[in-house]
């Protein structure tokens, strides 16, 4: 459980709305003439089981004195009401609900009027487009509003969902985008008078949400509105190092809020130290450009900040203490409340009052929340590798996500590289680096007195947890690549397979102590129901098994 699901809690931090989710799927239809929840069955059952858990939430964060918004994805609806009407919405060819058939957008409008119908002091939804999840949806199903579209890139890295024979964004995408947002404005914001802001999020890198002509192609084709804003991710791709930040923010003619994540499900999730608020209010020390929250907010188009305090992700690790995702929360939220003091002041003022610490202590947590952001860096991405992308490719981003490590097929094209352009050992040192800074980190938060914060132990046994996950990194790119060798660096591959086993037992370890975070699988990341997917476990295993051929 967290705290960040406390409307009190959030409030008293100076945000002022909550964001929650699936609200669409308890609008009945009700006035479309279709029984989708008869009674008596699942749907039925299924529906007041949920319905009042939507109520309490919206009840609880008004009493909050905060704005509440429901987030959903188009188009979901319920399976009984799409085969009442499979010939009005479904497109004949394709076998998805289509933007361009008689009675999808019809229905749209009936669930719209129902739920602020019901729903009354509800002040509006985030509505994105990109990605269309059902696994939480069980009487429901649904797809894009957009025609489907990738992107002339590789899918690199395992990146689900991404299909490179797919065409780019083009015309038609555009048009339907353009349809769909005014259909949207005319609905909540003109008819209901509720506000709309809709998410430009979609996983590819040529689409609407990190190409300024793109961006501003479609959103110059329709009116603003004082209740209309576009949210878009201060990154261009996800939420990722090395990649630049993005060029949509701060153009076009409407009002804009900016995506921040507190907790990186590509970064641990707040399993180990990771401190990102310096590089997303002042901009990443990798960017050749620094900009960040800092700059972005004195542009009248920016409106605020939507932060992703909790969630992201699929999996783990787990938290049972949610310290280092509290602690980007707090400093964000500080320094919203004081943009032109900077992150530096925020900083300090959270961790004197959230961490009690104070004079040299806290210099030391502040250079050890700097130099995490560093090892974090060379740890888990490869700048031999990402140095050389164009936008047609991803960084060394995906091989590593949620709880899960990724091996030989998820690094392929970045160890072909390294090898090809004899940049391996320069990988190796970056590991290397990454280590000693885990090294200084642990050093470091064993030297701060912690006598007076209750945080101690838990900042600790991060850093340790950090120091083992990115050993065990370092010792498995050695022996991937070690592999694809020969000598020197094939030397000691026995040696290196018999330390990445003794990492593990010692990371393994660890994970027995008391408060201690969920730990990190050796196979790759499967999307929910799927099978499992050989990580870099198998790849080791894989090799130490061709060893004991020879």
């Amino acid at each position: 459980m967290t705290r960040y699901l406390d409307p009190l809690f959030l409030s008293d931090l100076g945000f002022n709305g909550q964001v929650f989710k699936h609200i669409h799927c308890i609008a009945t239809f009700a006035a479309a003439g279709v029984d989708c929840f008869p009674e008596g069955s699942e749907e039925k059952e299924w529906l007041d089981a949920f319905t009042p858990g939507i109520s309490d939430a919206i009840r609880e964060a008004k009493s909050a004195g905060l704005r509440v918004f429901h987030h959903l994805d188009l188009f979901v609806l319920p399976r009984r009401l799409i085969h009442h009407f499979r010939d009005a919405v479904v497109d004949p060819v394709s076998g998805r609900i289509s933007l361009e058939r008689p009675m999808t957008l019809e229905l749209h409008r009936v669930m719209f009027d129902e739920l602020f119908e019901r729903f009354p002091e509800l002040d509006g939804f985030i509505i994105r487009v990109g990605e269309t999840y059902l696994m939480d949806t069980p009487h429901h199903c649904g797809n894009g509003p957009l025609p489907r579209g990738g992107g002339p890139w590789s899918p690199v890295h395992g990146y689900p969902g991404v299909d490179s024979s797919a065409p780019a964004w083009g015309r038609a995408e555009a048009d339907a985008c353009v349809k769909l947002i005014r259909f949207l404005r005319d609905e909540i914001c003109e008819k209901h008078g509720k506000t709309l802001i809709f998410r430009t999020w979609d996983i590819f890198p040529d689409r609407l949400h990190a190409r300024a002509d793109h961006y501003l192609d479609v959103v110059g084709r329709i009116d603003p509105h004082p209740l209309l804003l576009f949210s878009i991710k201060h990154t261009a791709l996800d939420f990722w190092r090395r990649v630049k930040t993005n060029p949509c923010i701060g153009i076009g003619p409407h009002r804009q809020v900016i995506e921040v994540q507190c907790q990186r499900e590509y970064e641990g999730k707040g399993a180990y130290p990771n401190y990102v608020m310096q590089g997303v209010i002042e901009g990443f020390e990798e960017n050749r450009e620094k900009h960040g929250l800092s700059d972005w907010l004195r542009d009248p188009l920016v409106a605020g900040v939507f932060n992703w305090s909790r969630g992201g992700g699929w999996y783990g690790p787990y938290l049972e203490n949610e310290f280092w995702p509290d602690f980007h929360a707090r400093v964000l939220a500080e320094f919203l409340r004081d943009p032109a003091a900077g992150e530096e002041r925020a900083f300090f003022e959270v961790v004197s009052s959230r961490i009690g610490l104070a004079g040299g202590d806290a210099l030391l947590f502040r250079k050890l929340c700097l130099l995490s952001a560093t090892a974090v860096l060379k740890g888990r991405h490869c700048e031999a590798f990402d140095r050389c992308l164009d936008e047609a490719l991803l960084p060394t981003a995906c091989w590593m996500r949620d709880d899960r490590l990724g091996g030989g097929d998820q690094l392929a094209l970045v160890l072909d590289r390294l090898m090809r352009d004899g940049t391996a050992e320069e990988a190796l040192r970056e590991k290397d680096e990454a280590v000693e800074l885990w090294r200084e980190i642990v050093s470091i938060s064993d030297r701060i007195d912690w006598s007076d914060s209750p945080d101690g132990e838990f900042v600790c046994l991060s850093a340790r947890y950090g120091l083992l996950l990115f050993s065990i990194v370092r010792e498995g790119w050695r022996i991937l690549l070690a592999a694809r060798s020969g000598p020197p660096l094939a030397d000691g591959l026995r040696e290196s397979i018999a330390r990445y086993d003794a990492l593990w037992q010692e990371y393994r370890k660890l994970g027995d102590r008391p408060g201690c975070p969920s730990l990190y699988l050796g196979r790759y990341f499967n999307m929910p129901g799927a099978g499992p997917v050989d990580g870099l476990d198998a790849s080791v295993r894989l090799i130490q098994a061709t060893l004991s051929e020879s």
